[in-house]
């Protein structure tokens, strides 16, 4: 047992557990992704978490997770250092998505009250400036003409907008009160509206070696056979968060 007392032995330990591929680790299946409450918090609580071990634990498999930022987890995925990156809408080059979804949801914009009184959906953002977390958007998201920027987090966008660097800050609902709890900068919530501007799907990432794909077929599976067997809908009301179309009867 690694002493609690001794944190340079316990990081050591990490370091060797990720120096191993994943395809040598045949008894886990190991996940990742940023922190996203409701779906993959530190606890080990959330939608995708339950999703996952609802898929590979019959299999006998442990699944682990680990919190990293969005570009570093496609990148170990690449590398094999993590089994899947949970979850992304568009693909992206040397990297395969599931064809089943994980998530289904709208996405939604917070902006100031005063600045668009007379909101009139979408078309109220055309050639105003967009603010989104770094690769969780873009302008074919969008059927208007927008200017957008990126930031590292919700919380920067949110503060965009509040000092008025940006018209609208973009994200799922849930996300966007995230952030709105952990602003720092004061702002009256009742000036701020949040409406929602678009649809989209999101699924797990998986590499193209022999093991990704075998995974990546494990989990198409999984999510049909406990939708079929009536198994999915619990674990989406339990987080109270919509079930995927396509998988409702």
């Amino acid at each position: 047992m690694i002493s609690p007392r001794n944190p340079y032995r316990l990081l050591l330990a990490m370091l060797v557990f990720l120096a191993i591929p994943a395809s040598g680790r045949a008894d886990q299946v190991l996940t990742g992704s940023p922190l996203w409450d409701g779906f993959t918090s530190h606890d080990g609580q959330g939608l995708y978490h339950d999703l996952m071990r609802a898929i590979y634990g019959p299999g006998g498999n442990t699944v682990r997770h680990l919190e990293v930022p969005a570009k570093r987890g496609l990148i170990m995925v690449r590398e094999g250092t993590i089994d899947t990156y949970t979850c992304l809408s568009d693909p992206v080059d040397g990297l395969e998505l599931a064809k089943e979804p994980m998530y289904e949801g709208e996405f939604h914009a917070i902006f100031r009250k005063a600045a668009f009184p007379f909101w009139d959906g979408v078309s109220s953002m055309t050639n105003r400036r967009l603010v989104w977390r770094l690769g969780y958007y873009s302008p074919k998201d969008f059927p208007v003409p927008i200017e957008f920027s990126e930031t590292t987090s919700g919380i920067e966008a949110l503060e965009r907008v509040v000092r008025g660097g940006a018209d609208f800050y973009v994200d799922d609902r849930n996300l966007i009160t995230e952030s709105m709890r952990a602003l720092k900068t004061p702002f009256d919530e009742n000036d701020y509206r949040m409406e929602s501007v678009g649809f989209r799907q999101y699924f797990p990432v998986f590499s193209t070696s022999k093991r990704g794909r075998e995974l990546r077929q494990i989990f198409e599976e999984g999510m049909r056979e406990l939708a079929d067997q009536g198994k999915l809908a619990p674990i989406y009301e339990k987080w109270r968060l919509p079930m995927p179309r396509k998988y409702q009867k």
